[in-house]
């Protein structure tokens, strides 16, 4: 075997061993190959050289949720942009007067760059028109192009311009400007409508005539930046509906393709064949040596769709093992796979061997792999004997003694050769040097692996004769349906056991008891009924103390800008999405972000039924837990995280007192009124305060005087206790996070960042009633009050969030009445209102097994 460069970027492993092939997989097309092609020059086909379209015409479609993600920010986009509409903005000024001043540009470049708008829709358009069986793809565009028409039309009507100025719009290329640039809607609606049809090459120069366009009409004052940002999010959805209605392709090889990079990366196969399974991201193909071997092709291809940039995000957030790794080009991923196969290889490891690698002329990366053999996944049961099963476990052995985990270990990946011997394939995922926690999932995949092949009872002596007691119980808390991938779940599901099945046979093997997951409370009606009288209760408390009746709170909010608090409406949903990051980062064990953002918001469900940091430990003990962490482990990671947020919101409070940027005074002189009215009341403010010191004061003694709450306090810090002491290895293995400078400038980043923008919020919230303070002001209310709710043994912290936050804001110098009603505005939108989607969030865990 030899692994050597040639030309263009390629390198191919040669490979001279070989077997019969026993058994052929399953295909959809064929397509001639090698010897059964008849002979042609590949440096002559200008034709197969110049790429137009990314796929065939008749190429499989596929809805995808980036799609649906693209649609529900240009919905947003629009939305948060209509209430300046239509300008000028400081913003508008700003970048007008930016892009007016740039050097050696002149106007009849601008000319050119917005006219080219139009021209590229029109041959987008007429290769849809002109080339064969692409007449669909005419319809989708023009569809697309006139959806956006319509849409940019609505909206410039909503922010008061006429339809006809609009509709002129299309065709005027200068003063004075209008809202929103329709030209630059309609262009953006078809080049992304029509990008996965394209090959890359030409979505680049689409994507660069739209930027181009954009700046050419700020130039030319077609329109202002906000138009612009407006007609960006138009075209955007536009396309999203299209493609979400209708489908898009995936932008992979075809046959012909395929075999045409084979020839050049000169491997001589026969029968291609295009495999019914492929995950995101890659291509998967089969053929035939020439000497009967079974070869797999995996092809990243230059123009695949879900290998761009914001398909692959979106699966690697959400999908356990679906994409490569991001940092990764087409050309290191299959030079990584290639690497760490013959690595192994050359450490006594059974591998699929590889049988060559590279870059094709078009830039399409290919990587092939030996494939003789049959999946562990297809054997039937009497298949698998006790040899077979100790081998496999043999083989990751030596795997795992040279430091690398496979980290995709399932009963696909693992093939029993003809002779009866185990292999490993598709070493994609595979890491060097890798941890203990990533070694202990391998273990875990291959022992789900061996059970779905031989059963739980005989998967567990297999395991425990391999690894040892100690090693199979480490391996215990990773049996859980979160910390495996979808067509692993799906084959236990079709089981007559399930996981929990195969941990009491690992447990009895090991003679170790099963710990239990923590129980949720659930959130029911009663939970909610008592809410909404702790939340009367308190409020008329406050109003009372401030002076403050209902009638001027109704006069408050009819009064009050309904723009700003929408934009803190649609800004709310976002502080989960900071504070996941923090979340991750107190995690020893690597997690994918989309579910821990599902477990944000779920948290603000159940927060609905129990205090908020109760909430969230209970929470993160249960994720945790259906994530391989045991319960040690999992306590240890919401201490972390928790920690360290109150040591944000002190560095907070310390740095703006002392810095002197901003100070409560109940002189009330620190906020600025945008209206007439100011009457501002420091006395409510000094009563405001007594209030929520009584009601923290009150609480503690509450909690020391109800037997219920007394007993309940009492016995949970020695079990916490007791349950940190049993799990002190897992305890420490937890702690480890904070040596990594990494982790920790997660777990700090989220928690600043999540302060930061409910500041914002708060600001967004007085704003809407004619006032506004400085961001350092708002800081210090908003920091105060979280700190002091987090005292109370009530959800929420109702009740004294709200009297802080109205009490910091009279001692802003803002009124009563608008200081009470920012307040209320600011509780709803961050705590009344998320249990909404939460209750969302809280389902689709359930639905996916991580609660």
């Amino acid at each position: 075997m030899a692994l050597g460069s040639t030309s263009g970027g390629r390198f191919v492993h040669a490979d001279a061993g070989g077997g019969p092939k026993t058994e052929p997989q399953p295909s959809h097309a064929v397509a001639p190959t090698g010897s059964d092609r008849p002979a042609r020059a590949v440096a002559g086909a200008w034709r197969r050289d110049i790429r137009v379209f990314s796929s065939a015409s008749d190429a499989p479609r596929s809805r995808r949720p980036t799609d649906v993600v693209l649609l529900a920010l240009a919905v947003l986009t629009v939305v948060v942009v209509t209430f300046p509409a239509p300008g000028p903005t400081s913003i508008d000024s700003l970048v007008t007067g930016l892009v007016r001043a740039l050097p050696g540009l002149f106007g009849w470049f601008w000319e050119i760059a917005y006219d080219l708008l139009i021209a590229w829709t029109l041959v987008l358009i007429a290769s849809a028109l002109f080339a064969p069986g692409r007449k669909r793809l005419l319809l989708e565009e023009v569809l697309a192009g006139a959806s956006a028409v319509g849409f940019a039309l609505v909206a410039g009507w909503l922010a008061g311009t006429d339809w006809s100025e609009s509709f002129k719009a299309v065709a005027a290329s200068g003063s004075p400007p209008i809202y929103l640039a329709v030209r630059l809607a309609m262009a953006t609606a078809v080049v992304v409508m029509a990008s996965p049809y394209m090959a890359r090459p030409l979505r680049y120069v689409g994507r660069s005539v739209v930027g181009l366009g954009a700046a050419a009409g700020i130039a030319l004052g077609t329109s202002l930046p906000i138009g612009m940002v407006a007609a960006f999010a138009v075209g955007i959805g536009s396309a999203a509906i299209v493609h979400l209605l209708f489908g898009s392709p995936a932008g992979r090889l075809t046959l012909d393709q395929v075999a045409d990079a084979l020839t050049e990366l000169g491997v001589d196969a026969s029968g291609l064949r295009q495999a019914p399974l492929e995950p995101h991201g890659v291509a998967i193909a089969t053929a035939e040596a020439p000497d009967g071997r079974s070869l797999l092709v995996k092809i990243y291809g230059r123009d695949a769709w879900d290998g761009q940039l914001l398909a692959s995000a979106w699966s690697s957030l959400w999908y356990r093992g679906d994409t490569p790794h991001l940092a990764l080009g087409r050309r290191e991923q299959v030079e990584h796979e290639a690497f760490v196969t013959l690595l192994a290889e050359r450490a006594g490891v059974s591998v699929l061997p590889v049988v060559a690698a590279g870059m094709a002329s078009q830039r399409d990366a290919l990587l092939v792999t030996e494939t003789t053999g049959r999946p562990l996944r297809t054997l039937d049961p009497h298949e698998i004997n006790d040899e077979l099963l100790q081998s496999i476990w043999r083989n990751a052995g030596r795997l795992h003694a040279m430091g690398v985990a496979h980290r995709r270990l399932d009963a696909s990946r693992i093939v029993v050769r003809p002779d009866g011997t185990p292999a490993f394939g598709d070493f994609g995922g595979a890491a060097v040097a890798a941890d203990d926690a990533d070694i202990a999932a391998d273990r875990a995949q291959v022992l789900v692996a061996t059970a779905l092949g031989a059963g739980p009872e005989r998967a567990a002596s297999a395991a425990l004769a391999a690894l040892g007691n100690d090693a199979l119980q480490q391996v215990l808390p990773l049996l859980q349906p979160a910390a495996f991938e979808r067509p692993t779940r799906r084959a236990i599901g079709e089981q007559a056991w399930d996981l929990e099945d195969l941990r009491k046979a690992c447990a009895e093997a090991t003679g170790v008891e099963l710990p239990k997951l923590a129980q949720l409370r659930r959130v029911s009606i009663q939970s909610i009924a008592v809410v909404l009288l702790i939340a009367l209760v308190a409020y008329a408390m406050i109003s009372a103390l401030a002076d403050v009746g209902l009638a001027n709170l109704i006069d408050e909010f009819k009064a009050a800008d309904l723009g700003w608090l929408a934009i803190a409406l649609a800004l709310a949903p976002v502080i989960p999405v900071v504070h996941a990051f923090a979340t991750l980062g107190a995690s020893f064990r690597p997690l994918r972000y989309g579910p821990v953002l599902m477990l944000e918001y779920a948290i603000q469900f159940i927060a609905l039924a129990v205090p908020s940091s109760a909430a969230r430990l209970a929470m993160d003990v249960r994720f945790f837990g259906r994530n391989g962490i045991d319960a040690g482990g999992a306590l240890s990671i919401a201490v972390i995280a928790s920690v360290c947020g109150f040591i944000i919101q002190v560095l907070l409070i310390v740095v703006v007192s002392l810095s002197g940027l901003a100070s409560l005074d109940l002189g009330g002189s620190g906020a600025t009124a945008t209206s007439s009215t100011s009457d501002a009341s420091s006395s409510g403010g000094h009563r405001l305060l007594i209030l929520t010191a009584v009601l923290v004061v009150l609480g503690v003694i509450v909690t020391l005087a109800v037997p219920k709450y007394r007993t309940a306090v009492r016995l949970a810090v020695p079990r916490y206790r007791a349950m940190l002491r049993a799990q002190a290895s897992s305890a420490a293995t937890a702690l480890r996070v904070l040596r990594s400078p990494t982790k920790v400038g997660l777990i700090l980043a989220g928690n600043l960042g999540a302060q930061l923008l409910q500041a914002i919020i708060l600001g967004l919230c007085l704003r809407a009633f004619g006032y506004q303070a400085t961001m350092a002001e708002l800081i210090l209310v908003n920091t105060i009050s979280n700190l002091l709710a987090g005292f109370m043994p009530v959800p929420g912290g109702m009740g004294v969030a709200e009297a802080a936050y109205t009490a910091g804001l009279v001692a802003l110098g803002v009124p009563s009445a608008p200081a009470m009603s920012t307040a209320i505005a600011f509780r709803m939108v961050t705590y009344y209102l998320p249990p909404v989607w939460g209750a969302i969030a809280m389902r689709w865990l359930r639905q996916h097994s991580y609660l």
